[in-house]
């Protein structure tokens, strides 16, 4: 049995409706909810009545993704992601570039169980499978919600390029496993898989299948170095820049000033927070 999570957006895409609209008259439902508890409350509910195991399909990008995710984690359910959003990194991350494609591997793939990140705040915890992130690279996402135009790393760069004028530093307390320090932080990322924003490589060595997370903390920078140094994320190489630092933990708490924090893409909430990984904890589909 197939469950779909589909925004609207989708829905009404000549792209990808057809794609949804073919899936549906095979059985695959669609569900209704676009809420965390509505959607798993949907979810058991399939469950409780199939005698066949329910795969749940994020059709979208990487915000659906997140969603889908938060609804089912800890749920007896097979995990598939068809790539209808603007970043799909986590699509991405699978070997999933074509819709189609990804459909199939929904329908005959192979499942491996992958890391889930989880991020604990005062009052909000929350699921990740990509990148969660505070400082500069979580203030541009701030802006870049704002914006109506461009989608996908369009959109990131132009909210990038804005927000360079206010730049700002955190000044934090990063404990990374059992050893912490303070330090002034540009950005910090903390990645269960390697990109973001559309194919950034912010973590490029980032294993979701290795129970650890990669952790990259950019230390205060100027603009014109900030500047000059991004365009080397697209290849990953801004790795060894003298400002970068890199590291992998199980566990990363920062506290501080009160900060966002952003994962997925999506807004989580105000730091401080402790992000640990979560081995093996998602059953998701892959292709044979």
């Amino acid at each position: 049995m197939f469950a779909l999570l589909v925004k609207p957006a989708v829905l009404r895409s000549r792209r990808f409706a057809p794609l949804v609209n073919e899936w549906t008259k095979q059985g695959a439902t669609i569900l209704q909810s676009h809420s965390i508890a509505e959607i798993r409350s949907e979810v058991e509910e399939l469950m409780s009545g199939s005698s066949e195991p329910v795969t749940v399909v994020a059709c979208g990008g990487d915000g659906t993704v997140h969603l889908l995710l938060n609804a089912v984690v800890g749920l007896d359910v097979r995990f598939a992601v068809v790539p209808m959003g603007t970043g799909n990194d986590f699509a991405r991350y699978l070997g999933l570039k074509k819709a189609r494609d990804a459909i199939e591997v929904a329908k005959s793939g192979v499942t491996r169980n992958i890391d889930v990140g989880h991020i604990a705040l005062k009052d909000e915890s929350r699921h990740f499978l990509g990148i969660a992130s505070c400082g500069f690279d979580a203030q541009v996402n701030e802006r870049a919600n704002t914006y109506r135009g461009p989608q996908g790393t369009v959109k990131y760069v132009v909210a990038l390029l804005g927000e360079l004028r206010a730049l700002k530093v955190l000044k934090v307390l990063v404990a990374i496993d059992d050893s912490a320090s303070h330090h002034k932080v540009t950005l910090m990322a903390i990645g269960n898989t390697s990109s973001y924003g559309g194919g950034m490589l912010v973590c490029p060595q980032a294993d979701a299948y290795d129970a650890k997370l990669e952790v990259m903390r950019v230390a205060e920078v100027n603009r014109r170095t900030l500047l000059r140094v991004f365009p080397r994320v697209f290849r990953g190489t801004h790795v060894t820049h003298p400002a970068v630092t890199m590291s992998r933990a199980s566990r990363v708490e920062i506290s501080g000033e009160d900060f966002p924090i952003y994962a997925d893409g999506e807004r989580i909430g105000l730091g401080p927070a402790a992000v640990t990984v979560l081995p093996a904890k998602l059953a998701v589909l892959h292709e044979r």
